[in-house]
């Protein structure tokens, strides 16, 4: 040590000399590991059953005979992973089919849900003790009849309607739910069906729509667009209750609806569905009497269906809800009024007040409602002036059921506002979804295997 600190030249040059003999170690390491690689190769090429791999190590093979087998190889991986690939996007893009099933004795159809809402004003006896109260209890008759008139249009109002809802500010837009939930009408009303012994006269419950409060009967998903649902951020599943439904050996299946004391705009769908305000509207004012003849067409899904991604099948189940205003179940028109949201805060800053409240969505004042109202006919259809559908991302349901009403007949009626509607004839042929080309098909069909060249 103390040699080499009197010749620090020396002590340079032994430093310099390690490190040239590492390097030189690494370098033969490298050496010896491409030559391993390379003898793997040479192995795996000489051993292989791939036709043709053989070729290129063969040592009596010439020169351009290696090149061209070196081409031919080239362009059969080449085509492998052209027929590869079209395989897995079939795969991806369209491995299910629909066909028809026929065997209509072995399933039951789903009878029609109906949700009614109600086209009355707010009701007397909640509105007077909503003045005595001492909110309002300073109000001057003028008050009370301005703040009446308000209430009446706010209870009925739609995107068809928002510009008839005069300026007012005597409430919050936070709260405008709260006031139509509590002044609306107390509605009375007589249920019956053709088989009581079968399906108990189920009773209506209210719901929220695009039309304001509302009421649905044989509705599976009624319960989550519940007020009280709602104001408690339930975000649960809710236990099943049943539905109506029946087969060609049950005989017709109807349901009427009589004695109620308000006119209505009613919305006709699958138990397994919202009322969506694009849809046909079926509106009867009191003392009328309308009935409504249904047909049917259903799609279902088979359990193998479900083992794809809902982008591959196209579709999605109820229980594989993506959406934020339903977390609990997905439904085509939940998705579609998610996408109103979406637009209506997108072009006016918020959104009306019959929607689930969420965080990020400010509810409209009157003045947002009159902007909403310049872009009517694009929120409701979803579509712009030239026609181009907005881009949703909606899926249709894997099983769901259409209905086709193909009469509608309304008279006047002494006895009442009364709704009778009813399957004419059950389908005799229902789709069936199912897997065409299955994840084992993709196996079988992508592989490399043997080249054949004669």
């Amino acid at each position: 040590m103390y040699w080499n600190e009197l010749n620090p030249q020396k002590r340079n040059v032994s430093f310099k000399f390690d490190n040239s003999d590492l390097k030189k170690h690494k370098d033969r390491i490298l050496v010896r590991i491409k030559r391993k690689v390379f003898h793997f190769i040479h192995l795996f090429f000489s051993s292989s059953n791939i036709h043709g791999f053989n070729h290129l190590t063969d040592e009596t093979r010439h020169f351009t005979e290696k090149f061209v087998w070196a081409i031919a190889i080239g362009l059969s991986i080449y085509g492998s992973t052209i027929l590869g690939s079209s395989t897995w996007t079939r795969y991806q893009e369209n491995p299910t089919v629909i066909s028809m099933d026929r065997e209509y004795r072995e399933w039951a159809t789903a009878f029609p849900a109906v949700t009614l809402c109600p086209t009355s004003e707010v009701d007397v006896e909640e509105f007077e003790k909503l003045m005595n109260s001492s909110k309002f209890i300073n109000f001057n008759e003028d008050d009370r009849e301005s703040f009446r008139n308000f209430m009446n249009l706010l209870s009925n109002a739609s995107y068809e309607t928002f510009k008839d809802v005069p300026e007012d500010n005597r409430i919050q837009p936070e709260d405008y739910l709260d006031y139509v939930k509590l002044l609306s009408t107390n509605i009375s009303y007589i249920i019956s069906n053709s088989h009581v012994n079968m399906f108990p006269s189920f009773s209506l419950l209210q719901t929220i729509t695009e039309l304001g409060i509302c009421y649905s009967y044989n509705g599976e998903i009624t319960p989550y667009n519940d007020y009280e649902y709602w104001i408690t951020r339930n975000k649960s599943k809710i236990p099943s209750k049943g539905i109506m439904s029946g087969s060609p050996l049950d005989g017709d299946i109807f349901v009427q609806i009589t004695s109620m004391n308000f006119g209505y705009m009613g919305f006709l769908h699958s138990s397994y569905e919202v009322p969506d305000i694009a849809c046909r509207i079926h509106s009867s004012p009191e003392n009328f009497y309308k009935t409504l003849d249904v047909t049917a067409l259903s799609i279902y899904s088979t359990p193998e269906v479900k083992d794809l991604t809902p982008k591959q099948r196209g579709c999605r189940f109820l229980n594989e809800s993506n959406l934020e205003i339903s977390p609990a179940v997905y439904t085509y028109n939940m998705c579609r009024i998610q996408c109103r949201m979406k637009q209506a805060n997108k072009l006016c800053g918020c959104v009306p007040f019959y929607y689930k409240p969420l965080d990020k969505y400010k509810i409209c004042d009157v003045k947002g409602m009159h902007c909403l109202d310049q872009y009517k006919e694009f929120l409701v259809n979803l579509r712009n002036a030239s026609g181009v559908k907005v881009n949703c991302g909606c899926l249709p349901p894997c099983d769901d059921v259409n209905y086709i009403v193909e009469a509608d007949n309304t008279i006047q009626w002494f006895l009442g506002t009364n709704l009778k509607w009813g399957l004419i004839k059950y389908p005799r042929m229902r789709l069936k979804r199912n897997v065409l080309f299955g994840f084992t098909d993709v196996l079988g069909k992508i592989s490399f295997g043997k080249c054949y060249f004669k």
